[in-house]
């Protein structure tokens, strides 16, 4: 450019900017962005203070310095290629990187105007901002943003993203949990589809629940697979917000195999506990059919039949059935079966069950029940197992005799207590943590399955065990909620 023309240009910039008062206004001389001006050879002419900190340059070192100087390498040709344009009259907006006085590299975001006097374009007005620190966390947001789709989508737990009871997302793992391998038949549809219809009444309160941001305990449920096909999961719901929209993560885990693995190991101590339990069965057993050998031998001996003869028979043949019945239920029990029962009734039969075994060992079983009626939601044989596992551990605990009381009654905060009580030398209390982990016992050639799976059945049914030990003896303690009908009556709370 003819230095004549350039000097000329440079005076009616600096006319321009001296008479306008753009940078001698305070809100622009102290706005958070970078304020400048070029001439149209490039050099600046003026700039605010924040350009002045951005750059690490004063006022004076800048003036007249050209813009070049304080390009990086990689830009120079995109910027100058844009300043071109500029000149011709065009606004341009492109990111660029500086070194500043401090040779730190930073990156701006540069908008520049041409500056037009007379029809002329004599200098550039450009704004820039400081987006290092931006760009920077936007590049860890994403790395973020990459690492969470990578475990979203690795991670052995199936996750979908529920909005109003609207499947909006899923990863691949929750896919193949609902028994395919395209998210396009699952996505947009209704969580529900996927629920079996038993299990529908709780969904919808954990749901609820997750809507008004509170997340679920970690629930053991059902879902149904597109192939109709049910399978056991355990889920969690959280509530999040996607979109500055409230919307529920709903993470699930397959535990088919596992399930099937602790049901093993479940009939596996229920035939053990049967197997212990055989001798004294042999010895109840034993006695109706004495007193039913007596009377057909009174009978043969008689040419008369006394009409007392048959119903004590019958009386003694039922009570051999009966207790046949309870060593089946125990050792095969039926599917499993939530009913309303009453806890008393059930406690009544495993004392019969197991008190041949207590007489063996000279151990008295006695019963206490302040209510008649304390009824709860359960499966009776699985809490049957349980009793009759505690009461044989009580008997032995007692190698020399001595008594068992059981007792049974509804507390003030809506549950039913069980205790079983011996007179045994009790637990140490340093053991006490450790009752229930699997294969700990303090029985010689004890597993400790036992105690572990009637933890777990109590657990199933929304209770609790509690062992307070001394060394006069133990009580064991199952707590079970309940809930009180229209009519007073006491249930169980359902699974």
């Amino acid at each position: 450019m003819n230095s004549v023309k350039a000097r000329r240009e440079r005076d009616k910039l600096k006319v321009f900017l001296e008479n306008s008062g753009f940078f001698n206004q305070q809100i622009f001389e102290e706005h958070p962005d970078g304020y400048y001006a070029l001439d149209k050879e490039g050099r600046f002419a003026q700039v605010n203070k924040e350009f002045e900190r951005v750059t690490g340059y004063s006022k004076q070192d800048l003036n007249g310095l050209f813009y070049k100087d304080l390009l990086g390498s990689d830009c120079v040709k995109s910027v100058d290629a844009s300043i071109q344009k500029i000149l011709k009259g065009e606004i341009q907006n492109y990111q660029c990187t500086i070194i500043t006085n401090s040779h730190t590299k930073l990156v701006l975001q540069v908008t520049n105007t041409p500056i037009i006097v007379d029809d002329e374009v004599v200098g550039v007005y450009g704004i820039a901002k400081d987006m290092t620190d931006y760009l920077a966390q936007e590049r860890k947001l994403h790395e973020w943003e990459q690492l969470y789709c990578t475990l979203v989508n690795h991670i052995p737990y199936g996750i979908m993203v529920i909005r109003e009871a609207r499947i909006e997302n899923v990863n691949q793992e929750a896919v193949f949990l609902l028994g395919t391998v395209n998210k396009e038949e699952i996505i947009g549809k209704d969580i529900y589809q996927f629920i079996p219809s038993s299990h529908k009444s709780s969904f919808v309160h954990y749901l609820q629940k997750s809507d008004e941001g509170f997340p679920s305990d970690l629930l053991e449920e059902k879902i149904v697979q597109v192939t109709g096909k049910e399978i056991d999961v355990e889920i969690k719901m959280i509530p999040a917000v996607r979109g500055d929209k409230p919307a529920i993560y709903f993470i699930m885990r397959d535990i088919t195999e596992r399930k099937l693995a602790h049901e093993l190991m479940m009939n596996s101590e229920k035939l053990s506990v049967a197997g212990q339990l055989a001798a004294g069965i042999a010895h109840e057993i034993r006695n109706p059919i004495t007193a039913i050998k007596g009377f057909l031998q009174l009978m043969e001996g008689s040419e008369q039949y006394q009409k007392e003869f048959f119903s004590v028979i019958s009386a003694e043949i039922n009570r051999i059935e009966l207790i046949l019945s309870e060593l089946l239920a125990l050792a095969k029990p039926p599917q499993e079966h939530y009913r309303h029962k009453n806890i008393c009734s059930i406690l009544q039969h495993v004392v019969a069950l197991t008190r041949s075994q207590a007489i063996l060992h000279n151990i008295h079983i006695h019963m206490s029940f302040k209510e008649k009626q304390l009824e709860v939601l359960c499966d009776e044989n699985k809490l049957k197992q349980v009793f009759i596992n505690f009461i044989k551990n009580a008997i032995e605990a007692m190698p020399n005799g001595g008594n068992i009381t059981v007792c049974a009654e509804s507390v003030r905060n809506g549950s039913v207590i069980v205790k079983i009580t011996d007179e045994g030398t009790g637990i140490p209390k340093e053991l006490l943590s450790k009752i229930g982990k699997p294969f700990f016992t303090t029985k010689e050639n004890g597993t400790g399955l036992g105690i572990m799976v009637s933890y777990e059945i109590i657990k199933h049914h929304n209770g609790e065990v509690k062992i307070d030990s001394h060394p006069t003896g133990t009580t064991i303690s199952v707590i079970l909620p309940i809930l009180i009908d229209d009519n007073n009556k006491s249930y169980g709370l359902p699974l």
